[in-house]
């Protein structure tokens, strides 16, 4: 753990580590608050690894912590709702003594809030360190839960163990999109990540010649499987293609490019670079891909309780064509390909940050 200077104003971040959607959005809210206070001590507890946020937000301490499970993830497109259950029932109820732990912990580092994206492990640990708690989201475990309950009936009891945790909290931001808007809880726009570099040089450190399309490819930080990579070079030639999240290196084929997770080029700038993203039907996607204004092609997962409202937002508020999960996995979206080339970006400058509205929201807590 990082030793940073004066914790005069520390604040805890309690991320879940179901994907990377969540320590993306959190990123983006720390970076917006630091805007306002430079010296702001960030403490981060999750199991997303640190490299993650060291992309993003500069200095932090980093507390490698088990703080929230989500769905037990087969791919970055399906979930084993069983293999769920069986995880859950090792976690929840909570542990008496790991939260009192966890509250200690915050006690220790003078932290003056805790903010969780979604991780309940953060909220019941504020509430017995007697410290302020803040819930970003744009859907929280005890809904998702609830509505996979068809599929796995002991879910219902997870989710009602659940929401009185995501209810009794002190400041409720419900970030655009939302699944399920609630009466108490303050609304902002899509929160992302902010571009740092222009699309040109962007292109010019993956080595690609001007005047040609780029397609981006990103399914999230779920490793998957990429079978089709063989029609890109015969059927598509003359655009390129950046793909993340496949191997350990860089590795260039034709006009192919795969990336690994861990990149030193920076996800946001990606997607701002591209003429087209391809991807899940995931928060921190949709955020940079409406603020970017770049044409989607979105992977829509069938009987997910998030789909239906994420989907809707797509069709209202970004141009792209949505596929279904199997034209991604068989190769058939590729079909559609030119129609998403001939589409025109959005502009997007007059859309408010929503993560300067997050941190607006915030500082009048502490």
């Amino acid at each position: 753990m990082a030793n940073i200077g004066s914790r005069t104003r520390s604040v805890a971040f309690v991320i879940s580590s179901h994907g990377f959607g969540h320590a993306s959005r959190a990123s983006a809210v720390i970076e917006a608050m630091r805007d306002r206070d430079p010296s702001l001590v960030v403490e981060l507890f999750t199991r997303v690894p640190r490299w993650y946020f060291s992309q993003s937000i500069g200095n932090f301490n980093y507390h490698r912590t088990d703080c929230d499970l989500g769905l037990v993830q087969t791919d970055s497109l399906n979930a084993d709702v069983g293999a769920t259950v069986i995880e859950l029932s090792k976690r929840l109820p909570l542990d008496p003594e790991e939260v009192k732990a966890l509250a200690t912990t915050f006690q220790t580092l003078k932290c003056r809030l805790v903010i969780s994206d979604i991780a309940p492990l953060g909220l019941a640990a504020a509430k017995v360190a007697g410290i302020p708690s803040v819930l970003v989201e744009n859907f929280t475990w005890d809904w998702i839960y609830a509505g996979l309950a068809q599929r796995a009936p002991s879910l219902r009891y997870y989710s009602e163990w659940l929401e009185p945790l995501f209810t009794h909290v002190d400041l409720r931001i419900q970030t655009t999109p939302v699944c399920v808007p609630v009466s108490h809880a303050q609304t902002t726009p899509p929160v992302a990540r902010r571009q740092r570099q222009d699309r040109a040089t962007t292109r010019g450190k993956l080595g690609l010649e001007r005047g040609r399309k780029l397609v981006f490819v990103s399914m999230g930080g779920t490793p998957q499987d990429f079978p089709f990579r063989q029609r890109l070079g015969s059927n598509f030639s003359k655009v390129d293609f950046v793909i993340a999240g496949i191997g350990t290196s860089v590795q260039t084929h034709g006009n192919v490019t795969f990336l690994p997770a861990q990149s030193t080029i920076y996800h946001p700038d990606l997607i701002h670079a591209a003429d087209i993203v391809i991807g899940k039907v995931g928060y921190s996607t949709i955020a940079e891909v409406f603020e970017a204004g770049v044409p989607f092609g979105y992977i829509v997962r069938e009987d997910y309780p998030e789909m239906a409202p994420l989907v809707t937002f797509l069709h209202d508020q970004v141009t792209g064509l949505g596929f279904e999960a199997a034209e991604y996995v068989g190769g058939q979206w590729l079909d559609r390909l030119p129609q998403l080339l001939a589409m025109e970006r959005l502009d997007r400058q007059d859309v408010g940050s929503g993560a300067t509205e997050c941190a607006s929201l915030i500082s009048a807590l502490f």
